[in-house]
């Protein structure tokens, strides 16, 4: 179950409380990182640092952060500067009322317009899952006073159940693509506790233009861990299940073509594209298996970042001073400075008498300029 302890619980999404306040503002702190490296290290959190997502200017970031120091790891939500140092701003659930459930608030992505998308949900004391879970969209200055656009979990056309989302990105101002997601809660005996296992299940187009969102599943992507939408808005980049390949997918005429293949270097996952360059998490602790129960599913503790040039082919992977495994790399927008921020987590060596390496349940963000 070691691998499956890792398996973000970020699919927990989304809780229907109403809240008038806007981001709070932290104290005054560097605007710099603490300490240089390769990759800088941006955060210091004792729990985990999640998901980046860029502002459409590039200038700043939204990810997703635990509070190991509430009483029920609340998970909130940060705005950083592009090149690290300080907190511009934070999100967390600020109701007196909710201190006995625990709050999760995650998948960020901002618009161009100054909105945010991000996922919510809460779950009361000893839950195996939410109570109450949706996605919300809402000013990017005052993001709790967003409207919950969906709730969670849905059923999509064909009858799947997504439980979560995640890789959401902006088409234009009432359009999203994003992966939708499944959700269990797997005991390894009778008496374990639950585990929570995320497993993608296909890309989603999101259209909140009408009186209804509508909901539509894009060709070919079933199976999917990961997509990406170019800076022209009319190609997706994804990655599959037990696949090595990266897939690119014309969004006009639904064709779709492998955009690189990693070969022996193993799994491909976490895509991100920006102007021709290409880079991906690659190998590292990662495992494929059909599951009599939940069906197919990939346990995920990261891998290798690797940089490809998509005119050429030709294959780099991304230095580290330390040893680390990475997640969800995400590239900073075209026309700002050239950055790729992501979660990294480090090896950890257990004491005798059983001596033992495995990967930090808990991870940081780690920026690379010029990638």
């Amino acid at each position: 179950m070691r691998f499956r302890c890792l398996l973000l619980c970020t699919a927990m999404a989304v809780c229907a409380c109403n809240h008038e306040q806007p981001f709070e503002t932290p104290g005054h702190a560097s605007d710099q990182p603490f300490l240089p490296g390769t990759p800088t290290r941006l955060t210091y959190n004792p729990g985990k640092d999640l998901r980046p997502a860029w502002s459409a200017d590039g200038g700043s970031f939204v990810y997703a952060w635990q509070q190991l120091g509430s009483a029920n790891y609340d998970r909130c939500l940060a705005e950083m500067s592009g090149s690290g140092g300080r907190n511009l701003a934070t999100i967390c659930n600020p109701n007196p009322a909710a201190a006995d459930s625990a709050d999760a608030f995650d998948a960020p992505s901002p618009s161009a317009d100054s909105r945010l998308l991000y996922t919510r949900s809460s779950s009361l004391a000893g839950a195996v899952f939410p109570n109450t879970a949706g996605i919300y969209i809402g000013p990017l200055s005052d993001p709790l006073s967003a409207t919950r656009i969906l709730n969670l979990p849905y059923a999509i056309p064909g009858g799947r159940t997504h439980s979560s989302i995640s890789n959401a990105h902006w088409m234009s101002g009432t359009r999203l693509v994003y992966l939708g997601e499944s959700v269990n809660y797997p005991r390894a005996c009778s008496a374990c506790p639950p585990d929570t296992l995320v497993t993608g299940l296909e890309v989603v187009e999101l259209d909140i233009s009408g009186p209804q969102p509508t909901l539509a599943v894009v060709p070919s992507t079933y199976g999917a861990t990961s997509v990406a939408l170019i800076a022209t808005l009319d190609t997706l980049f994804y990655t599959l299940q037990n696949d090595s390949r990266v897939y690119r997918l014309a969004i006009v005429t639904g064709q779709s073509t492998m955009a690189h293949d990693f070969g022996v270097r193993g799994i491909a996952r976490d895509v991100t594209v920006r102007e021709g360059q290409l880079v991906a998490v690659v190998g590292g602790v990662v495992s494929f298996a059909d599951d009599p129960i939940f069906g197919p599913i990939q346990l995920d503790q990261g891998g290798v970042l690797v940089s490809v040039d998509l005119s050429t082919g030709n294959e780099s992977v991304l230095l580290t001073d330390t040893a680390l495994l990475f997640r969800r790399p995400a590239f900073s927008p075209a026309g700002s400075p050239r950055r790729l921020v992501a979660e990294g987590y480090e090896f950890v060596v257990s004491a005798p008498p059983v001596v033992d390496t495995t990967v930090s349940k808990d991870g940081d963000l780690y920026l690379y300029e010029a990638p």
